[in-house]
């Protein structure tokens, strides 16, 4: 019934993607693969010290300027910040995770020993908590069926990060045949990733130059405060900073599912330039799309973050449009086309 869904290139390397966890701090396994891909296309791509990893492109030279895309490796989840004698583990939040987000439902353990062992958050007992209705991180831990001393033998200790397996991570598709739901735990961000790889092969099979030199950015740790994109822009000095990330449905915000993609105009920590927002308008009109704009007071993006620490001296934002931010979040299968061509209509036209 959703055959088309399953053969769209983004959705497969997004599949692909979400196969291994990637838990802030512990992105290895997304980056092998993300680096896989790009060298498999003729691509030389770098991992750093810090463990971002960038592909390179070569301009045609009509500008001297640098314009780096960026989409975060890193997803939310827990971290273990007790180990109980009885080998139950209490944890709290990494990155931006909500308790009511992850409920009751198995999770993958990232060792010291770069394996996984499986555990189950647990609330505790329905039947004597009647009437409480409060979902609170002082109330969750990790049932993990083994003692401490055989956690610590497998190199599990406070610190330990924590996601749900990949049996649920999805994607899960739904609705309308024509243009169905598409539901996955998480896509922020290896959709943005997908994206970025999809475009990076795309130009590769179609020969297109952009007109500066630009760099694909795959970055570390952005659900904790940016803590991958700032030494990486300190370093790279881009011109020009595009996040590549979602677009979600704000309170109060006018997004829609049948709208184009999202820009971000403004965010909790700085107003985005209006050259790339109006080079973003050119990049859609050239691909015959509306676009949608938001703006938010609570939130913030690797761009903004990057901007603040003195790395690039504009920055934009494109957001794929997506509900159940943070959570088992959702998006319309007509995204994926409209959100690509978007992307790789404003590297064909993008002048800095």
């Amino acid at each position: 019934m959703y055959e088309k869904v399953f053969k769209n290139e983004t959705l497969q390397i997004f599949t692909e993607l979400l196969s291994v966890p990637s838990p802030t701090a512990r992105e290895e396994l997304v980056a092998a693969k993300i680096m896989e891909y790009a060298d498999s296309w003729g691509y030389k791509s770098e991992q750093d010290y810090a463990g971002n990893v960038v592909v390179r492109v070569k301009g045609n030279g009509k500008s001297k300027r640098v314009t780096m895309t960026a989409s975060h490796m890193d997803e939310i989840g827990l971290v273990v910040t007790s180990v109980e004698k009885n080998g139950t583990l209490k944890v709290h939040k990494l990155g931006g995770c909500l308790p009511w987000k992850i409920g009751e439902r198995p999770v993958e353990i990232l060792t010291d020993k770069r394996d996984t062992i499986v555990g189950v958050t647990s609330f505790g007992a329905g039947h004597s908590q009647v009437g409480q209705n409060d979902i609170t991180w002082d109330r969750i831990y990790i049932e993990t069926g083994l003692t401490a001393k055989q956690l610590k033998e497998k190199g599990v200790r406070v610190g330990s990060v924590a996601v749900p397996i990949r049996e649920f991570r999805g994607p899960t598709v739904f609705g309308d045949e024509k243009d169905p739901m598409i539901g996955a735990w998480i896509y922020d961000d290896r959709m943005g990733c997908a994206f970025q790889l999809t475009v990076l092969h795309a130009m590769k099979e179609n020969g297109l130059v952009p007109n500066c030199d630009w760099v694909f950015a795959f970055s570390k740790q952005e659900e904790v405060k940016g803590n991958g994109i700032k030494p990486l822009t300190v370093r790279e000095q881009p011109d020009v900073l595009v996040a590549i990330d979602g677009g979600p449905f704000f309170h109060g915000g006018s997004i829609t599912w049948e709208g184009g993609p999202v820009i971000l105009t403004k965010d909790k920590l700085a107003d985005y330039s209006l050259d790339v927002i109006l080079a973003l308008q050119k990049a859609a009109k050239a691909a015959n799309l509306d676009l949608q704009y938001s703006v938010t007071d609570v939130a913030y993006t690797d761009a903004s973050l990057a901007m603040q620490s003195g790395g690039p001296m504009r920055i934009g934002y494109m957001g794929y449009t997506k509900g159940n931010s943070h959570g088992y979040e959702l998006m319309r299968y007509s995204m994926l086309k409209k959100y690509f061509d978007l992307f790789y209509s404003f590297v064909k036209t993008f002048e800095p």
